[in-house]
């Protein structure tokens, strides 16, 4: 188990970064995939890849997250990358689309990206957060795009991942998404499901079909848009909310949410007190997932965002 510290981004410290270019590259790498320079002697120094560490935690401010290999799969891809922006949070959170080739690459490359972007635009003046997250994942196509497609075991198609990435600060929230990683809401008064998948099932309730039904099609899960080369659409669905009391802002694959599809079973895992860290949060999600049966890697980022202080009048007399 690694903890990060929180002024890096969680991917880079599991992965490396190549000193030429700057393209994360894994610890085994002789040379960069991107640039091509020889990373010998120069290479990075970090830990074994993510897709190695049977559970890895970060750590960001407040925010926290966990990613768990799971009980049934070789390799985590999944991919998580959080740090701290102004006074809020910024997290891209990804799950590689196991049909396809390099899929853990694809999660990791895109995740380092959309931070690295996230990061850039929160410091510069004048961008929106839709225009911020739009550039992200765009930014993170591009780095999905130079992962190789010679997949050791033999997978056709072309590295993919989904991904959902959020901007926070106190009084909002926006997230961004493409695929069917989802972004929840969870506070005293509202647990709410801010994300809409792009999968089959969420276009079979669009038309109007029962939501029981459409999931119960045996192509419910299959998504219908997600990042690289076979991309057709890469701008993501962003939804902002104005927050009007302390909450938590949950991230995750589906790996958690094929168990705790509605909102409201997921609050009950959290055994919420107050004081309790979002590091524990993220552990308990992520072990409600394992005992339910843990078919897929479980990532899970606990963001915990305040309303704007209020600011008392004081009238003269």
């Amino acid at each position: 188990m690694t903890s990060p510290s929180s002024h890096r981004t969680a991917t880079e410290q599991l992965q490396g970064v190549c000193p030429h270019c700057g393209a994360a590259v894994l610890v085994h790498e002789r040379f960069c995939e991107v640039c091509g320079s020889p990373l010998a002697g120069t290479g990075p120094t970090a830990p074994p890849s993510q897709a190695a560490v049977p559970r890895a935690e970060f750590i960001a401010g407040a925010a926290a997250a966990v990613s768990d290999l799971g009980l049934r799969r070789r390799r985590n891809e999944d991919a998580v990358a959080m740090t701290v922006a102004g006074d809020g949070v910024v997290v891209a959170l990804c799950d590689g689309v196991a049909s396809t080739a390099n899929a853990h690459h694809a999660s990791d490359r895109a995740s380092i990206a959309a931070l690295r972007s996230l990061e850039r635009g929160a410091s510069a003046v004048g961008s929106s957060v839709p225009e911020l997250l739009g550039a992200a994942f765009r930014s993170a196509q591009e780095a999905v795009c130079t992962v190789r497609d010679d997949d050791a075991a033999g997978r056709e198609l072309s590295p993919s991942t989904t991904m959902v990435a959020a901007v926070t600060s106190p009084g909002a929230v926006a997230v961004g998404n493409v695929g069917d990683s989802r972004a929840y809401w969870l506070s005293a008064s509202a647990q709410r499901r801010l994300t809409v998948d792009d999968s089959w099932a969420e276009e079979l309730v669009a038309e109007g079909t029962p939501r029981e039904e459409a999931y119960a099609d045996p192509e419910a899960h299959t998504i219908t848009r997600w990042l690289g080369p076979d991309a057709t659409s890469v701008e993501p669905t962003i939804t902002t909310f104005e927050v009007l009391e302390p909450g938590l802002l949950v991230l995750c694959s589906d790996g958690l949410w094929n168990y705790f599809e509605q909102a409201e079973r997921l609050a009950p895992q959290l055994g919420l007190t107050e004081g309790t860290s979002s590091l524990i949060l993220a552990h308990r999600l992520v072990d409600a997932a394992l005992a339910e049966g843990g078919h897929d890697n479980v990532t899970v980022a606990v963001i915990p965002v305040a309303p704007l202080p209020t600011t008392a009048s004081v009238s003269e007399e």
